[in-house]
């Protein structure tokens, strides 16, 4: 008689305490881009003063640009990746075809 075995794990932890955890380093993450940027920009223009309300928004913008981005060049990457198995398909059939290979 076959029987399944179930291992117990004790330490699961609900997914809006993950999900709260991302989302916290997420928002950090885009903190700390967002205050890196401003002081870039402040030391070319010293006499500039941005206020902290612009620190989060430029860091989410900066993330957000840099996902899409990524996501882009994937995508024109999985592009190729199939043009180039369509070609070499193509040329396997015509190989067969012809009875070259």
């Amino acid at each position: 008689m076959n029987s399944l075995f179930v291992q117990e794990t004790t330490n699961l932890k609900p997914l809006n305490v993950i999900l709260h955890k991302i989302l916290t380093f997420i928002y950090f993450l885009a903190h700390q881009i967002g205050l890196e940027i401003i002081k870039v920009v402040q030391s070319i223009f010293p006499r500039i003063i941005f206020p902290d309300s612009i620190i989060d928004p430029l860091g989410f913008l900066i993330i957000l640009t840099l996902f899409m981005f990524l996501v882009s060049v994937a995508k024109k990457i999985a592009w190729i990746i199939v043009c180039a198995a369509w070609i070499l398909l193509f040329i396997r059939i015509l190989m067969i075809i012809f009875k070259l290979g």
